[in-house]
């Protein structure tokens, strides 16, 4: 995916800068490239085990409390913050 861009006669560095800028915009390398720059990291698996372990762990806590009456479902329920 290059661009050959060659000095026309009498043109200055800047025109010619411009119309290069210009076709890899067009070209669609400035999306690509910033595209790659910025990847998602792959979770480490030990890692996601855990927070799904983590997360049955307070269900359960969370159901025992409602079952047992110490807790109410309203209380787990999230509050819109104000911004």
């Amino acid at each position: 995916m290059g661009f050959d861009v060659k000095k026309k006669q009498g043109e200055s560095f800047d025109g010619m800068y411009r119309r290069f800028q210009r076709k890899t915009q067009q070209g669609g390398l400035i999306k690509e490239v910033r595209r790659r720059k910025v990847r998602d990291a792959v979770p480490n698996q030990n890692r996601v085990k855990f927070q799904k372990v983590r997360g049955m762990k307070i269900a359960i806590k969370r159901a025992w409390l409602i079952k047992t009456g110490k807790a109410e479902e309203s209380d787990f329920r999230r509050k819109k913050r104000r911004r």
